[in-house]
Formats: C-alpha cells, sequence, structure tokens
C-alpha cells in the first residue's frame, strides 16, 4: 500500500438493481507482483476474508472456505491476465482491475455489487481491512497483523462517506 493512504471508496447507484461499491487503493509494487496476490491461492488466502481456491479461467469454480464450515463455491466469470479477474460470490460480484502505474507502482480497482445496500459501510469497512492485509503481505510482513483501525470504526467512517 502507499504508506498512509486510505482505498478511494465510493457507491454506483446510478444503474438499476444492485448498487456498486467501489474501491480503488495505489500499492507501492508493480502490477506483476500485484495480479500474482490477487490470483494465487496461497497468496489471495493471506489476505481475502476466508481461504480461496481459484480455478483461473472464466466458467472456473472459485472456493471460499472458512474454518468449521462447507465450502461456499462461485464461479469466474472474466479473466484478462494481469488486469482483470470477476467472480461471483453467493448473491454478489466482485470485479478486481490491476493497473500499472510508474515503475514499481500499482493500483487495485474493486467493483462490489451488494447484495443488502444496508451493509455498504460493513463492506467497505471489511475490504479495508483486507487491503491492509494485502499491502502486508506485498511488503513481505507476516499475515495476519493488527488493523490499523478496528472494524467498527471503520465501520462508523464509511457510513458517513457512503
Amino acid at each position: 500500500m502507499t504508506a498512509g493512504s486510505d482505498p478511494q471508496v465510493s457507491v454506483d447507484r446510478s444503474r438499476p438493481g444492485q448498487p456498486v461499491l467501489l474501491i480503488r487503493q495505489q500499492f507501492d509494487h508493480g502490477a506483476d507482483r500485484l495480479w500474482r496476490a490477487l490470483t494465487d491461492d496461497d497468496e489471495l488466502s493471506a489476505w481475502f476474508p476466508c481461504g480461496v481456491r481459484l480455478d483461473l479461467r472464466v466458467g472456473g469454480t472459485i472456493q471460499f472456505l472458512f474454518p468449521g464450515e462447507d465450502p461456499d463455491a462461485g464461479q469466474v466469470l472474466e479473466v484478462m491476465p494481469g488486469q482483470t479477474l470477476a467472480f461471483s460470490w453467493d448473491q454478489e460480484v466482485l470485479r478486481w482491475t490491476v493497473e500499472q502505474a510508474e515503475p514499481g507502482h500499482s493500483t487495485l480497482s474493486l467493483a462490489n455489487s451488494l447484495q443488502d445496500s444496508a451493509c455498504t459501510a460493513r463492506v467497505a469497512a471489511g475490504w479495508h481491512q483486507c487491503l491492509e492485509q494485502l499491502g502486508s503481505l506485498l511488503d513481505g510482513k507476516p499475515a495476519g497483523l493488527a488493523p490499523g483501525r478496528s472494524i467498527e470504526e471503520l465501520v462508523e467512517e464509511y457510513g458517513r462517506l457512503v
């Protein structure tokens, strides 16, 4: 992550149907490194809300593995190697985009359709913490470090923004 920067967060309610939570975060790492963290099972599982097994092809399955629960599954909807990964998760679609910025820097964007718009602030807060974990992973720090702010603080903050 870019030192001291929070993700840019907004909600797109312009289209009929589910609103879309938009999150954008810059990282002090190149796009290739960021793509690997997004698509390698072990790396993705280190920062995502649960363990993940990803069949990285359109029509492939993505399994969501929560301890003590039966696996949940979604479908891979879009893959543009090095750039875009989209998949379903329950009633939502997550579309991740990796963009190369200046050398050694990149941006990760997430468009997350929201099943329940009443949970927008909590979903944004959860992704905020996941992106902190992703930043730690990219920086070579151990996974599972305590987040910078509690989920409650982030929910309150995002409740004012979204």
